[in-house]
């Protein structure tokens, strides 16, 4: 059996459709049909595709998703524009929150004469508005978020700046004016973030308490600040010599003396924010808490409460808690923990804590924090009465037993007189011959 050539198989082919196209009237029709069909297809979709082309050449799209710590300067700026108003899509927030910016309205007066507020938020639309001399086209958009085995998993925002190309300069001058206009303001107020999913969210926005307000042992507040002082200023010489840029701090001591107050407190006198994680939260994984350190906001302090309420030496204290010891260890100071980061560890039993857990390179100071002792209540009775004398102040304060009470205590003590200067002193023996409440509690467990 002799096989044909290819290319003589393909001239007859070629033969066949020359002689059919050219003698059968039904195949030309048909091939014309054909061909004019393609074309009214490709007419059809020509406008899209040349607006598709036009769109991709001339024009730019800024795209911020809502967990990325530019969407709420963004989203604040857009609410702050004229055109804000515009937008016809809101969500109502009733609990103060500047995450999603939008707009504040003071509805009115509650019983104690504090402002009832409300927060309109965009959730989606889009409007036109003038830039500096170009337009920019703001649709704010949400999309459910699906997590498994939840009917929602609440909603995922964005927002998205669409402009013409050689609007591209106008970028960074927008994003710093919306920075300078919300985190860059400065206003005296420290942000608390809270964990949310694998990132963090905007809690609350609160002014920062003066450290001059704080009355601690003698050498707390000092060793503090110069510590801190060196470590920010010494990042290059951690680089020199190899040394991880991270420092650790452990406030330790009986409830009520102000460990949380001081964390907050130094973090405004630094200009820094708060990140609060509880490590004993039951959706807290070795996974989610390296992901969540890792995107920790600018400029934030790390805050772990209260941790010996998570492990009782190197085990976890309730069923409920899935973070691995081994997990926070190699989070707080493994290979891949992050650097430039100020932690500080809380707790009210130093005793019950695994030395791995607190040793230098995870806790590098500690920093009692006890009971208030008779220079501290000094302290404080002058802070609520500047005009006492000095033996007014050293009659009461050299009564207090030390160890007993803590600076909370007292601070209620003074608080329930503070409109009867005459009770303070004639209700004093009750105050230093109970021992605080606390103490009694914790005694009784």
């Amino acid at each position: 059996m002799t096989i044909p050539d290819p290319l003589t198989l393909w001239r007859e082919l070629e033969a066949a459709v020359r002689h059919t196209l050219t003698h059968n009237e039904l195949a030309q029709g048909g091939l014309l049909i054909a061909v004019l069909s393609a074309l009214a297809v490709q007419a059809r979709t020509l406008p899209a595709q040349l607006w598709s082309w036009l769109k991709g050449r001339a024009t730019l799209t800024l795209e911020v998703q809502g967990d990325d710590a530019a969407f709420p300067w963004l989203a604040a700026w857009l609410a702050a524009q004229p055109v804000g108003v515009h937008l016809r899509h809101l969500g109502v927030v009733t609990r103060f929150n500047e995450q999603m910016g939008g707009q504040n309205l003071c509805l009115g007066l509650d019983r104690d004469g504090d402002e009832v507020n409300v927060r309109l938020v965009p959730l989606s639309g889009q409007v036109l508005l003038r830039y500096r001399g170009h337009w920019l086209l703001a649709r704010p958009s949400r999309t459910q978020r699906q997590l498994p085995g939840r009917a929602s998993g609440g909603f995922d925002h964005n927002l998205t700046f669409r402009m013409l190309s050689r609007a591209r300069p106008v970028v960074a001058e927008l994003l710093r004016e919306a920075y300078e206009a919300t985190a860059g303001r400065g206003d005296g107020r420290i942000e608390i973030h809270v964990p949310s999913y694998d990132s963090w969210s905007l809690a609350e926005r609160r002014p920062a308490r003066p450290l001059s307000s704080l009355i601690y042992s003698a050498g707390v507040l000092d060793t503090l600040r110069s510590d801190l002082d060196a470590f920010f200023q010494d990042r290059d010489w951690y680089a020199d010599m190899g040394i991880p840029y991270r420092r650790g701090y452990l406030l330790h001591g009986p409830p009520g003396n102000g460990k949380s107050s001081l964390v907050a407190a130094l973090a405004g006198a630094y200009g820094l924010n708060v990140c609060v994680l509880n490590l004993a939260a039951p959706e807290l994984t070795d996974d989610r808490l390296n992901t969540l350190l890792g995107n920790l906001p600018r400029r934030a302090l790390l805050l772990l409460e209260d941790i010996d309420a998570v492990f009782v030496g190197r085990e976890p204290r309730s069923p409920a808690v899935k973070l691995s010891f081994n997990g926070l260890l190699n989070a707080l100071d493994g290979v891949a923990a992050g650097e430039g980061r100020v932690t500080f560890m809380t707790t009210n039993h130093l005793s019950g804590l695994d030395p791995a857990l607190i040793r230098p390179g995870r806790a590098d100071r500690h920093l009692p924090l006890g009971n208030a002792t008779p220079d501290q209540v000094a302290g404080m009775l002058r802070r609520f009465w500047p005009a006492w004398t000095d033996a007014q102040v050293q009659a009461l304060s050299a009564g207090v037993p030390g160890g007993l009470l803590s600076m909370a205590r007292v601070q209620e003590y003074l608080l329930e007189r503070r409109h009867d200067e005459a009770a303070v002193g004639r209700d004093w023996p009750a105050l230093v011959g109970t021992p605080c409440p606390t103490r009694l509690l914790l005694a009784a467990s």
